[in-house]
């Protein structure tokens, strides 16, 4: 009798674990969650010029702010042709924000204002597509175009920086 019992109980329990192994496997009881982040590479490149003279400008900051910022911010500056080209990596479909300013003043040929734009995914070109899983490729904008206004410096005395001592004899 106590043989039966065991027998029939190991059954039992044999049974039971095969069901739960392959409901398991299958994904009957609750599909498996696949575990990542949608990302894409981009670029941005554009000119940055003088509005009134149309003369391309150097040595402008263009910064991309991220959504996590200050995590992630990238800044690159402008070459003697005014030319910029971003890259970054981001995720798709969400709203980028670039901004040119001008960070060392009067050096390149004056005081400019800044500017900013808006790119989002939906306005650039897809360049490369992706693998098909969480990577969705390269997506390009050729045409982030500023163009920066001179701004009137206002000057009460001398600046700091042009004051010289007189020698004394």
């Amino acid at each position: 009798m106590k043989k039966i019992v065991l027998t029939t109980y190991t059954k039992i329990i044999a049974w039971f674990l095969s069901i739960l192994g392959f409901a398991a496997a299958c994904d009957i009881i609750e599909p498996k969650v696949e575990y990542g982040t949608p990302s894409a590479d981009f670029i941005v490149k554009g000119k940055v010029t003088d509005k009134s003279s149309q003369k391309p400008i150097s040595n402008i900051a263009v910064i991309r702010k991220a959504r996590t910022s200050p995590y992630g911010n990238d800044t690159v500056k402008t070459n003697a042709n005014g030319e910029f080209e971003l890259k970054f990596n981001e995720f798709p479909g969400v709203d980028h924000w670039i901004y040119a300013e001008d960070l060392d003043g009067t050096d390149n040929g004056g005081l400019y204002a800044k500017d900013s734009l808006t790119v989002n995914t939906s306005q650039m070109k897809n360049a490369k597509k992706g693998t098909g899983s969480w990577y969705q490729g390269v997506f390009e904008k050729g045409d982030a175009n500023f163009q920066l206004k001179h701004q009137r410096m206002a000057l009460y005395g001398t600046p700091a920086a042009t004051y010289k001592k007189k020698e004394e004899k």
